[in-house]
């Protein structure tokens, strides 16, 4: 394991989040053996629009599990993104073809998430079956919890 921290950037990124999703990404930083920063929490309109145009992502505003927002009592509406989207760090570049190192990152934030009593979905296994042979839309860095 690595002493990784994560920046200001990504830590605000991670505050956008469900609070379970929180305690399991600050779990996950402590038991990584390779750097990664946070590229996405929460999505607004905008940005997930233009994913959602570009075929980087298939879920148009607001069905996106990074849309989601949450009432805190108030009539107020809260971002609370249920997802999380990392890129690995290696040499201070994000390799996007290596889909190995982000499948370590992967599981890295699956045994946060069972240390932490929470169950994920990730993007390299959309069904869980623990196949990522069998996917049509690979979304290697990408976590969503499942409340």
């Amino acid at each position: 394991m690595g002493d990784f921290v994560y920046g200001s950037k990504s830590a605000g990124r991670i505050a956008t989040c469900h609070v379970k999703m929180q305690d399991v990404a600050m779990r996950a930083i402590k038991l990584t053996p390779v750097d990664y920063t946070i590229i996405h929490g929460w999505r607004g309109e905008e940005v997930q629009t233009v994913l959602f145009e570009s075929g980087a992502s298939k879920k148009p505003w607001p069905e996106s599990t990074h849309n989601n927002e949450e009432d805190e009592g108030d009539g107020v509406l809260m971002p609370c993104s249920l997802a999380i989207d990392f890129g690995v760090l290696i040499n201070g570049k994000i390799p996007w073809g290596d889909t190995h190192a982000f499948a370590v990152v992967a599981g890295v934030w699956f045994a946060a998430a069972e240390e932490c009593g929470a169950t994920l979905r990730w993007g390299g296994d959309w069904d869980m079956d623990g196949s990522t042979e069998d996917q049509t839309f690979m979304d290697w860095g990408h976590v969503e919890i499942r409340l």
